[in-house]
């Protein structure tokens, strides 16, 4: 799998700091100074987001034209929001007319903290508050019908000024209303038009990347405005109904107000409760209704902050929790209150345009919540910091996640591929690569526990420096999953003042193992020193690095090259099947399924009569250590998945199977059925697979199945047992 590498800051084109910070002023100024225009259209331009289903779903659904639709769409969101308005105000209203009977019972409490605590100050100041309150209570009572009216002559204020006064206070809030109205509807039925001059204006003939940033901005921040008014709906539902059973006055207006301010990141749930506990004190002559209050609103808030909101938003939005936090101090020193409720959403847009426009990607490396490393380049930089508890915990949950062969093939080599890329070879960078070997080693002790021999035929050894010493090691994981025994030097062995005293005794192949791009004059040292050494044992590279592809055989003066650890591993099992072979034929045995039944001798005669047996036109013994079948990856790995699984594998065109998926070899060749079972010697080897192929869509059933597993034990009988080996 291809690694992302992140460039270097030295690689990235570099502003000037003047420049930059000046950019970043001239915009803040622009946002400060343009609020008037840019909060209702920018409040338009969620509000689209939102209703863009909406409208798609009268248009598709219902078949309205679109402008019907849109004003439609328009009319309800303007309606719930009346609606909204009304319930409120109607509790505000009932809340003012109740409050000054909550006088009596504010007062006793406080003088019970006094008698308690003693004198304090801040319970002073409540109590000559609550006093002042009482006092403009009473005096707003003197003015009751029938009361005596005191009259003050003035000049200052006049019908035409209270009239403008109250107009003052009502034509803000109606007018950004009208404003942000319009703005929606133009914007809904201008929809497509408005996309499209924004791609031509932003996209720059990169048409596709455009359509993906703006698809993505749309879904992502649609999504979160319908999941955020689904839980805050919910939330202030329970929050009310609760503060309803507990006896708070106007539970229903404090529902409603904390769905509006949840919209606040963070601190908006908390605002508004703060209004009922305090009610809740004021009505109560005991404590029981703030308790209760202050609990419910704990639990609510703690349970949806912490459970249901990360598992219904997961990845939906794609910024950090510190960067909302940030823009929401941004936004409201712009904007106001306002600010806060767009804080999101508009934080969200910025890191889609980072996430897919190079030239901002910076804003998706400040904001987003995805990490900005690889799982190699996290695992490395801990590695490097010798951070070995972090490393193993991300080591154990990358395992969990997928396998310990992909985590050392995906994460670990292309981590070691990166310190070798970096850390140079010279003595300057040795305490750093010592401090990435140690950590190396703790994490290979926790995931591959390893019997190295003491004596092997085949011998790892790390090409010039420690690193390449790590790569042999995953190199002998990998060769010890495969029943092949190796033993890991270290590169001082192969050195000059060293290499002298290397054991090569019953050593019948040494393999150097490189990271880095500069191989040639140490193996050629090296396949010469074993070459006068041990005359017979072969001498391997295996070089790692992508500028090494220009090396071979003749310019190494070695037995072979290989690229990559798996053409490594391949190469050891062709080897140790050359081997087997060889061993066969000097004891006189014959190989299991010599020939497998490709000629007109009795084991293609057998497997003929299989194939009309079950009608179909071809069947097919496929054997593991065959190299011919090898070669052939996509059919390889069908017999594989048979000789792992030891189980039947029935493959259907129609559906394929789990753990074959697209296989290339059936697509290619047309092959509607793909029915086949393990081939298993008496000492339990699984050697291969019986095969039948069928270009026709057919059924196989359970007795066939069964009949094909007879036949199969029945070849092994006559072909397979006199020949056994282990494979």
């Amino acid at each position: 799998m291809p690694q992302r590498h992140l460039p270097f800051p030295s690689d990235l084109p570099r502003r000037p700091v003047f420049e930059s910070v000046a950019t970043f002023a001239l915009l803040a100024a622009l946002l400060y100074l343009g609020a008037a225009i840019l909060v209702p259209l920018v409040l338009a331009i969620l509000l689209a987001f939102a209703l863009a289903p909406l409208v798609t779903w009268f248009n598709r659904r219902l078949r309205l034209p679109d402008p019907v639709a849109v004003i439609l769409s328009v009319a309800l969101a303007l309606a719930t929001l009346a609606g909204f308005a009304f319930i409120a105000g109607t509790q505000v209203v009932k809340l003012a007319a109740e409050l000054p009977g909550y006088q009596e019972t504010i007062t006793a409490k406080i003088s019970g903290l006094q008698e308690q605590f003693g004198s304090n100050t801040l319970l002073d100041q409540i109590d000559a508050a609550i006093a002042g309150l009482s006092d403009r209570m009473a005096g707003a009572e003197e003015t009751r019908p029938g009361a005596p009216i005191p009259v003050t002559i003035s000049n200052e204020i006049g019908p035409l000024g209270i009239l403008s006064s109250v107009l003052g206070s009502i034509i803000g809030p109606v007018a950004t209303v009208a404003i942000v109205t319009v703005f929606l509807i133009f914007l809904l039925m201008g929809r497509g038009d408005l996309q499209e001059r924004f791609i031509r204006l932003v996209s720059a003939g990169r048409y596709s990347k455009t359509n993906i940033a703006i698809a993505d901005a749309s879904e992502r921040v649609g999504r979160y405005l319908l999941i955020q008014l689904a839980v805050n709906t919910a939330y202030g539902t329970i929050f009310g109904i609760g503060l309803w059973l507990i006896g708070v006055p106007s539970a229903v207006l404090w529902g409603l107000l904390i769905i509006l301010f949840r919209y606040i990141p963070f601190v908006g749930a908390l605002i508004i409760a703060v209004v009922p506990f305090l009610l809740a004190f004021a009505v109560d002559p005991g404590w029981n209704m703030l308790l209760l209050s202050v609990g419910l609103f704990l639990v609510l808030d703690l349970t949806t902050a912490n459970v249901i909101e990360p598992r219904l938003y997961g990845s939906s939005t794609g910024v950090s929790p510190l960067a909302i936090l940030l823009s929401a101090m941004f936004w409201a020193t712009m904007w106001g209150p306002v600010g806060l409720i767009l804080a999101t959403p508009m934080t969200v847009c910025l890191v889609v345009i980072g996430r897919h426009l190079p030239q901002f990607q910076f804003l998706d490396t400040l904001l987003g919540s995805e990490p900005v490393l690889s799982p190699p380049e996290r695992l490395y930089q801990r590695m490097l910091r010798g951070n070995t508890e972090d490393a193993i915990e991300m080591t154990e949950d990358h395992i969990e996640e997928h396998d310990t062969q992909h985590y050392l093939d995906e994460v670990m080599l292309p981590a070691l591929r990166l310190a070798s890329n970096e850390l140079a070879d010279g003595p300057e960078a040795l305490p750093q690569r010592r401090q990435l070997v140690q950590s190396f080693e703790a994490l290979i002790g926790e995931v591959a526990k390893v019997d190295w021999p003491e004596h092997s035929t085949l011998l790892l050894i790390g090409g010039r420096t420690e690193i390449d010493e790590c790569a042999a090691t995953l190199l002998g994981i990998r060769l010890a999953n495969e029943g092949i025994t190796s033993r890991v030097l270290p590169p001082v062995a192969v050195r000059q003042e060293a290499i002298g005293r290397l054991d090569l005794d019953g050593v019948e192949a040494v393999m150097l193992v490189f990271m880095g791009d500069d191989i040639r004059a140490q193996a050629r040292y090296v396949a010469r020193r074993i070459g006068r050494m041990a005359p017979d044992t072969r001498v391997i590279v295996c070089a790692l690095h992508e500028l090494s592809a220009q090396e071979s055989t003749e310019t190494l003066h070695v037995d072979t090259v290989y690229r990559s650890i798996d053409d490594a591993v391949e190469g050891a099992l062709t080897s140790l099947r050359q081997l087997e072979i060889s061993e066969l034929h000097a004891s006189g045995k014959t190989e299991p399924f010599a020939g497998a039944g490709r000629g007109d001798d009795a084991l293609g005669q057998a497997i003929e009569h299989i194939a009309d047996t079950f009608g179909i036109p071809f069947a097919t013994i496929n054997l593991l250590l065959d190299d011919r079948h090898a070669e052939d990856e996509a059919a390889f790995r069908l017999t594989s998945i048979v000789a792992e699984t030891r189980q039947p594998l029935i493959v259907h065109s129609q559906s394929p199977h789990p753990l074959v998926g697209d296989n290339a070899y059936l697509q290619t060749n047309g092959i509607d059925l793909y029915a086949a079972v393990p081939l298993i010697l008496a000492d339990g080897t699984c050697i291969g697979a019986l095969a039948l192929l069928d270009y026709e869509p057919r059924a196989f059933g359970a007795e066939e199945v069964a009949q094909l597993e007879a036949a199969a034990q029945d070849l092994v009988q006559r072909f397979g047992d006199g020949g056994a080996v282990a494979a």
